[in-house]
């Protein structure tokens, strides 16, 4: 009985290996069929698909933030633009299919050469731009022939557009492709080809906050770089705008003012620090950097004499000529070595050793006091005030009212300027300090160089009774309160000595701003200059010899602040080789403040 059972069970095991091997080579023969269906019958087609149909990552390219003036209004916008793009991995053989592209769009064999190099330095699968601003000329002739270009796209974005061309436009600056230089200054940012980064002004500076982060469009593309269809889409996220304290009126004004003259108007509120227009001259117009300009449209730019790519209101440095007598003033009533009242005898000019200074006046002024020295811009009484001093008190004091270093106004490439001081001598020339050296400086001359940013910021220190704020290119949000870089602790009356002064430059009959002088009530408080370019030849009278080398002829200065009571505005000129502050730069203040004060009050007078 046990044998039988034995026997049964060797027999059901025997039906269930067989029932289960059964099962298993079933579906190992259907897995078989299945695979040799798909491998042999099918692998062609399926080998295709896998070659052929591709998943294409398409950048959205994100729109930059606008950038307004004071009154909301548009100096930086986006527009449409139309361009043609191509992803080189789709596009055989890249160099031919360019040279196809141009027989329908304007496309040099430099311009070809120059793709072919972007193209190697990127992935293939990443679209190249060939061309922007397409004309709908050209658009139609590659929108009906789309399919003969394969990897080619037409594309519809936004690009850079300024409004008002010129105005402004060393303040806003203008877009470029990125350079080894912009990958350094922005290590966080990723470039691709046909990027666009700030090259200068707004533009650079605040080009983290301007520029918005891109979106992808992920698409299936064929062999021939024909979409299939859209597998995800993360849209892109717009850059911030941004509230210039920037007026357009008076930046208007201010150009025009100017004229074909070179030079740089500053006009800041002295009360907060805020620039209301900076202009440069020549100017440029930003727009042309966004229909790639061509090589001989920038060697044009950067071989002009006139340097039109300079921001003069912080990059010239300029010798800020009898504008700094009131910086010297200052420093003689802080160290209690000046008294208003005493009188000084100027013949015409000072001799100290073997050299002779000279007053503008060749005849004198006779005996002046400080309110008079000031008014008419005496040389002689500046230069005893300057060698009573010594250089150190007047560098401290230059130091204190923020000259000889940067602003730190929100642009890039701000120059220094340059207070000079023994320590520097000694470090430049291997020399000592001579006392003919101070009294040159006393009268703003010699190694003295100032920008008109940082002489604007100067006289707003005295019109708001000794604060240095930092220049700010942004609105003030209400509640938000002004970066101060300094305090100057200025005796009331010492301070008031000066406000009379400065006062009766431009209202005294004698003053040298005459033509800087408002109609009606608003009285303006300024001091004229004039910077020496080349030191002057004379007779052996003293006669100066004039020069009729325009490039030698002095540059025009005037800074000033009105209304006298309550100043709300307060103004820089430079005109270069322009003569007479008070001849040239004054009239320009004049009427930028006419502008200013109209927009505010009315008609002026």
């Amino acid at each position: 009985m046990l044998n039988d059972d034995r026997e049964q069970f060797r027999g059901d095991a025997r039906r269930r290996l067989l029932l289960v091997g059964g099962c298993l080579g079933g579906a190992f023969a259907v897995l078989c069929g299945r695979l040799f269906f798909l491998q042999v019958m099918r692998g062609g087609q399926y080998r295709t698909l896998a070659e052929d149909n591709r998943i294409s990552l398409k950048p959205i390219s994100a729109p930059r933030g606008r950038i307004f003036d004071r009154e909301n209004r548009i100096l930086v916008d986006n527009s449409p633009n139309f361009e043609v793009v191509v992803t080189p991995e789709l596009a055989g053989t890249l160099r031919y299919l360019l040279r196809r592209l141009g027989r329908f769009i304007d496309l040099s064999e430099d311009e070809v050469k120059l793709l072919l190099q972007q193209a190697r330095r990127q992935r293939s699968f990443l679209p190249l731009r060939v061309k922007s601003h397409l004309t709908w000329e050209e658009v139609s002739g590659i929108e009906v022939r789309i399919h003969e270009f394969p990897g080619v796209d037409l594309q519809s974005q936004t690009v850079r557009s300024y409004p008002f061309d010129s105005l402004a436009s060393h303040v806003l600056g203008y877009l470029g492709e990125p350079s080894d230089a912009d990958r350094k200054r922005f290590p966080k940012l990723s470039f691709r080809s046909g990027d666009l980064v700030g090259k200068s002004g707004v533009e650079q500076h605040f080009e983290t906050t301007l520029r918005g982060r891109e979106g992808v469009l992920e698409m299936e593309v064929n062999a021939v770089g024909r979409h299939v269809r859209e597998l995800h889409r993360t849209p892109p996220q717009a850059g911030n705008d941004l509230l210039l304290s920037l007026d357009a009126d008076l930046q208007k004004e201010g150009q025009e003012a100017l004229g074909d003259n070179t030079g740089a108007i500053v006009v800041m509120d002295p009360n907060n620090g805020e620039i209301l227009a900076l202009v440069s001259n020549p100017t440029y117009d930003p727009n042309q950097f966004m229909r790639r300009m061509t090589h001989a449209q920038w060697q044009e730019l950067v071989t002009d004499p006139n340097r039109p790519l300079s921001n003069k209101p912080i990059q010239g440095q300029y010798p800020p000529g009898s504008t700094f007598k009131i910086v010297v003033a200052l420093a003689g009533l802080a160290a209690g070595k000046l008294d208003p009242r005493e009188s000084v005898f100027c013949g015409g000019s000072l001799i100290q050793g073997d050299q002779h200074f000279y007053c503008w006046r060749r005849q004198g002024h006779g005996s002046v006091g400080l309110v008079q020295a000031i008014t008419q811009s005496c040389d002689v009484y500046f230069y005893k005030l300057a060698e009573r001093l010594g250089i150190d008190a007047i560098e401290r004091q230059a130091r204190k009212m923020g000259l000889g270093a940067v602003t730190g106004v929100d642009l890039g490439g701000e120059r220094p300027g340059l207070i000079p001081s023994r320590s520097w001598k000694r470090k430049m020339f291997k020399s000592g300090w001579f006392p003919g050296e101070t009294m040159i400086t006393g009268i703003g001359q010699g190694y003295v160089l100032t920008t008109p940013l940082q002489m604007a910021s100067m006289i707003s220190t005295v019109a708001n009774g000794g604060t240095v704020y930092r220049p700010s290119l942004l609105r003030l949000q209400p509640g938000q309160k002004p970066d101060v870089m300094s305090q100057n602790t200025f005796s009331s009356h010492h301070l008031a000595v000066l406000r009379q002064a400065l006062e009766a430059v431009v209202n005294d009959p004698l003053g040298t701003g005459n033509k800087a002088r408002l109609d009606g009530e608003i009285r303006v408080a300024g001091k004229t200059g004039t910077s020496q370019v080349a030191r002057h030849k004379r007779e052996k009278s003293g006669k100066l010899i004039k020069t009729t080398n325009e490039k030698l002829q002095d540059h025009a200065m005037f800074v000033c602040y009105a209304p006298v009571e309550h100043p709300k505005i307060a103004i820089s000129v430079v005109v270069e080789h322009g003569g007479h502050g008070g001849a040239t730069a004054a009239p320009l203040a004049k009427r930028v403040m006419e502008s200013f004060f109209s927009k505010r009050d009315g008609p002026v007078g």
